[in-house]
């Protein structure tokens, strides 16, 4: 993996555009500190300049009361008495006086008639008067048409009812004038609101230059702009590279047409600070910021160094380049100066160990590599090569074979017959010198350019070279058969064991290995199943039978879930009384297209495959159900005997299983018989007798059939806890004829009923059969003689027609 970008790098942009965003904001916040400083400044300008303008117009207003006071005291002085002629007199005489010092237009003395001079605002005037009058205090107002005059109404001290009242009109020209200087405006002005685009008229005297620029600042004012802005803090607008702060000022205390006074200040000075201080702080911020860009990258340089060098020394471990990672690591970037160790010291030093330990693991690796190859391609027990050897020189051969006509693959796949009795009799220890044992003597039998291996188990395959005729494969498969009929002999023991070769040979490179190992073990098979030692060449047959037999698991399968099997019981006579002791469950299938499957095609298909022991527990099953059923007609002493492959013999689950049914149904356990096979038996002598001696715990019977077909059973009869021995029915045909067998059967019986034990007889056939075995003193009796199996479905028929008093009725009787 390529690193893009370093970790540093990340971390730095990440402060840096944090550092950045803190600078724009500290920024934003002065500047806008900044503003809303000129704002605050400009609110307090605008207070102080209304308090300016209500002073001078109070002074104003104070000179012209005292000069009308002064001129009327006068007249009351010299006449005694107010005299209007006079005042009136005086105040005209006294007009250009006032004009020039006051800036006087009109003075107007209303009498006791209130006749007003001509050309007087009239209606307006009579409200000021008479709110004078009525409150004997001066009062003022300002009216504007095209100009503003400002109107002073102030009564005068007479004798008369009606108060005369003198109203003087000026112009505001002084007022300005002194707010003007006062002020250090640009300019200041009167002005009106209208409803018209421009939204201000100015109501002064002023030269068309300051007309016109007064109107353009008002043009500019933003449209959102209301009196009230202008009033409390005013407005910035800019001019021909001039910036001006607009303010109105109201006159408060007076009445009339409430007009303002404009002053445009010129603030391009303050502005310009304004900028200039915005400026620093843009700039102070963007050379702060460039510092600790400076400072920061000088900071974490090494770092960045160190970590990019470690970034590129680590993928160096993966691809075992340790020399490389060593070098690079006394070149790496190392502090310059006084330093303290970190986490970055702490991950070069465990690096630089890991790489150390990694070569050292990588050293012992490619040993333990070495020896595992060799553990996975040969057998560790018997060194011979193992499966995946095999399959790799199959695959070869099959290859090579495509280059000759002639060539032939052959292959032999051989199994020790009864290998697992000497392993369970004398020890895995004394199994694995066997195989060993097993593995030279194979290995003696083939040419050197053959390959023998060990497949699994007690499983041997050989590969066969330059093969090109199938004589020559059987030549060494007669070897191999005939080296193994002289005893292994290992220490002081002696083993005779046979085996079984299935062979399978091929002509074409389309053959894959696994068609070859799979047509080689179904010939094993079928040399097994011949019951001794010997070869059997693999043909389409054989695997029509294997499909055969998955075919017919696969029905029986079907058939248990739709009911296709069911019991078939032969009844079991004691021949002295001729009393019924019980039945034997047989297991029948009725195939509804096929018909009667007989159990010699289908028990031992169905053998060593896992749907055999379901098979079994629903015999089980059945047959608890029917002694049920037995006892509930009354026949409380009756037995059911039931047939038990290895499999499910040596379930752990039987017990528990078998003490289930019988609670289930409420039965007792005596009636319930258990048969066993020597064959079964002796596969696991051991744990045979412990299953036995459990299920007799539990109150069961057992029974031993097929007995003296197989092995010596006389040298461990007595050790096994049964209760039945059957004589096999082979010997009870042939007594008639064969007197060895007469004598076979008598010792027999002689011989069990000398260890406590009962003698069951199959396949009686005749009565002639079934009087000797009486004479010999044999306790109970089966066979066709006495009666076929019965179907489960006419049980009760055949129950109800043959058995009398409890005796079964025999033919002829």
């Amino acid at each position: 993996m390529t690193v893009r970008m370093s970790l540093t790098t990340k971390n730095t942009i990440v402060l840096l555009i944090m550092v950045f965003i803190v600078s724009v904001v500290i920024s934003a916040f002065l500047i806008r500190a900044a503003e809303q400083d000129l704002i605050e400044r400009q609110k307090v300008t605008q207070v102080k300049n209304q308090g300016r303008l209500q002073l001078l117009e109070e002074v104003i207003r104070s000179r012209v009361v005292v000069w009308i006071d002064l001129a009327n005291q006068s007249r009351v002085i010299e006449n005694g008495d107010y005299d209007r002629d006079a005042l009136l007199a005086t105040l005209t005489n006294a007009k250009d006086y006032l004009a020039l010092n006051i800036q006087l237009e009109e003075v107007w003395l209303f009498d006791q008639q209130n006749n007003a001079p001509s050309g007087v605002r009239g209606a307006a005037i009579n409200t000021l008067v008479e709110t004078t009058r009525e409150s004997l205090d001066s009062r003022a107002m300002i009216l504007c048409e095209d100009v503003c005059f400002h109107y002073l109404a102030t009564p005068v001290m007479a004798n008369e009812s009606q108060v005369p009242v003198v109203v003087v009109s000026t112009s505001l020209r002084e007022l300005l004038s002194l707010f003007y200087r006062t002020t250090e405006a640009f300019r200041v002005a009167m002005v009106q609101t209208q409803s018209s685009p421009l939204r201000f008229k100015l109501s002064s005297r002023l030269t068309d230059e300051n007309t016109n620029l007064l109107n353009r600042i008002l043009a500019t004012l933003p449209p959102e702009t209301t009196e009230g802005m202008l009033v409390e803090h005013g407005q910035q607008v800019s001019v021909d590279d001039q910036v001006f702060m607009v303010s109105l000022i109201p006159f408060r205390h007076l009445v009339g047409d409430h007009p303002y006074v404009l002053v445009v200040r010129d603030i391009s000075d303050a502005m310009d600070q304004k900028y200039q201080y915005e400026l620093g702080v843009m700039v102070s911020a963007a050379i702060l910021f460039f510092v600790f860009v400076f400072l920061l990258n000088l900071y974490l340089r090494p770092y960045r160094e160190r970590l990019l060098a470690i970034s590129q020394r680590l993928p160096l471990l993966s691809e075992r380049k340790f020399h490389a990672f060593h070098k690079s690591t006394l070149n790496s970037p190392k502090p310059k100066w006084f330093h303290l160790p970190d986490e970055l010291d702490v991950v070069e030093a465990a690096s630089t160990r890991l790489a150390k330990e990694l070569e050292e693991v990588d050293s012992k690796m490619a040993t333990t590599t070495a020896r595992l190859e060799k553990m996975a391609m040969f057998d560790v027990l018997t060194g011979l090569p193992n499966r995946n050897m095999l399959t790799f020189h199959i695959e070869k051969e099959l290859a090579d074979s495509s280059s000759s006509e002639s060539r032939l693959v052959a292959l032999l796949f051989m199994d020790l017959d009864d290998f697992k009795k000497v392993n369970d009799s004398f020890g895995h220890d004394m199994g694995d010198k066997l195989l060993k044992a097993a593995a030279v003597r194979i290995s003696r039998s083939i040419k050197d350019i053959d390959i023998a291996s060990r497949f699994g188990g007690d499983e041997f395959v050989v590969l066969l070279r330059e093969i090109t005729s199938r004589s020559q494969v059987e030549n060494i498969a007669n070897r191999i058969v005939n080296v193994f009929n002289q005893p292994l002999e290992i220490g002081e023991h002696r083993f005779y064991l046979s085996i079984s070769i299935g062979v399978a040979i091929s002509r074409h490179s389309r053959a894959t290995h696994i068609e070859m190992l799979r047509h080689a073990d179904i010939a094993m098979y079928e040399a097994k199943a011949k019951k001794g030692a010997g070869y059997s060449i693999y043909d389409s047959t054989m695997n029509q039978k294997v499909m055969k037999k998955v075919e017919l698991e696969a029905e029986a399968r079907i058939a248990l879930r739709e009911h296709q099997f069911s019991l078939a019981l032969q009844p079991q006579v004691d021949i002295k009384t001729h009393k019924l002791v019980g039945f034997e469950a047989l297991l029948r299938w009725y195939h509804p297209q096929k018909g009667a499957i007989s159990p010699g095609d289908f028990i031992p298909a169905l053998e060593n495959t896992a749907f055999m022991l379901e098979l079994d527990y629903w015999v089980l099953n059945k047959s608890a159900r029917f002694i049920k059923k037995f006892n509930e007609r009354g026949l409380f002493d009756m037995k059911v005997a039931i047939n038990l492959s290895a499999e499910q013999f040596l379930d752990p689950n039987l017990p528990e299983l078998l003490k289930e049914q019988i609670i289930k149904n409420g039965i007792a356990p005596s009636q319930v018989c258990l048969e066993l096979t020597e064959t079964v038996l002796v596969s696991d002598v051991e744990r045979a007798t412990a299953v036995m001696k459990n299920v007799r715990e539990m109150g069961c019977l057992l029974a031993i059939d097929d007995f003296g077909t197989g092995y010596s059973s006389l040298s461990y009869l007595k050790s096994l806890p049964a209760d039945y021995i059957k004589i096999d029915q082979s010997f009870i045909a042939s007594m008639i004829e064969s007197e060895n067998d007469r004598n076979i059967v008598q010792s027999t019986i002689s011989m069990v009923r000398k260890l406590g034990l009962q003698v069951v007889a199959e396949g009686i056939e005749t009565s002639t059969q079934l009087s000797l075995l009486s004479d010999y003193q044999c306790h109970i009796g089966q066979g066709y003689y006495l009666s076929r199996p019965i179907p489960e479905a006419d049980i009760w028929r055949a129950l109800d027609d043959k058995l009398v008093d409890g005796k079964w009725q025999l033919p002829n009787t």
